[in-house]
């Protein structure tokens, strides 16, 4: 059986990705637990599903197979003063390459990396659980063909969905989209331009206008006003401070928004709105 085990993508200072990055791989041995003081070897010390390779009648665990397999010591007490012989060897060193790499279980050295693996908190059980924040330390992921398609099949729904919503906006809700999500003040150009921009939007993360869309318009509208004040400078936002001339009305873009919103602050709200460019 082969597994796949892919990095995950992130922006790279350099800029490079793939067969260009020259970011280099890291070294990834079995992780020790300090409270049960044994290595984290993804091998089972417990149940005896094996059979013996020199006994075929006796019964042995999984951790005792590969032991005889390979001819090593694959015990996983750990002991501080001393390096284990095998799991603090160079032959237990997985090496965590920028680009996907093949695990080929049959091979039992492979297998034992693999298990190396699947038990670090840097390699995430699949992109899935990665993006659900269950493996926030982790640099590489188990890829699933399955989970893949059906990411891919809902990220063509979403795409399909947006499509037709984006369609019925009006222009200043699509100002409003562009400015919020994509980070794009485009009131000065024509909708033809504005209508490229937001297929291009829908391509790169169709559940992002799909969330967007689900907002209440008015905070929208409010969170929309200030962040085109910003970029028409009339509102500046300097550190952790967003202030109009010398009042601080927030100190991030949303509480900013929030501030607006509120009854006492309309004259506030107004005067912003008139300074703004359309």
């Amino acid at each position: 059986m082969q597994i796949i085990i892919k990095p995950i993508k992130r922006e790279k200072w350099h800029g490079k990705s793939g067969k260009e990055s020259f970011t280099r791989p890291s070294l990834l041995n079995a992780l020790v637990d300090s409270e049960k003081m044994e290595y984290c070897t993804g091998l089972n010390y417990q149940d005896k599903t094996f059979k013996d390779l020199d006994n075929p009648d006796v019964m042995i665990t999984e951790a005792e197979y590969y032991s005889k397999l390979l001819k090593q010591d694959l015990s996983n007490r750990f002991n501080p003063n001393i390096p284990h012989p095998f799991w603090d060897s160079r032959t237990a060193t997985v090496k965590l390459e920028n680009n996907t790499m093949i695990f080929n279980t049959s091979n039992p050295l492979e297998f034992i990396k693999f298990k190396i693996c699947k038990s670090s908190k840097f390699v995430a059980n699949s992109l899935k659980e990665y993006e659900e924040g269950l493996f926030p330390y982790a640099t590489h992921y188990i890829f699933d063909e399955l989970e893949e398609v059906e990411k891919l099949a809902t990220k063509t729904e979403q795409k399909n969905k947006a499509t037709v919503e984006c369609s019925l906006l009006s222009r200043e809700r699509k100002l409003q989209l562009l400015l919020i999500v994509g980070n794009k003040d485009l009131s000065s150009k024509s909708d033809n331009f504005i209508i490229v921009e937001i297929d291009k939007l829908i391509s790169e993360n169709p559940k992002e206008i799909l969330d967007f869309l689900q907002k209440d318009k008015e905070d929208v509208g409010n969170l929309y006003l200030i962040k085109k004040a910003i970029e028409d400078n009339i509102i500046k936002k300097q550190g952790h401070k967003i202030t109009y001339f010398e009042s601080v009305i927030g100190t991030d873009i949303e509480s900013a928004a929030d501030y607006i919103s509120k009854d006492e602050n309309q004259d506030l709200k107004l005067r912003i709105l008139s300074q703004v460019k359309n």
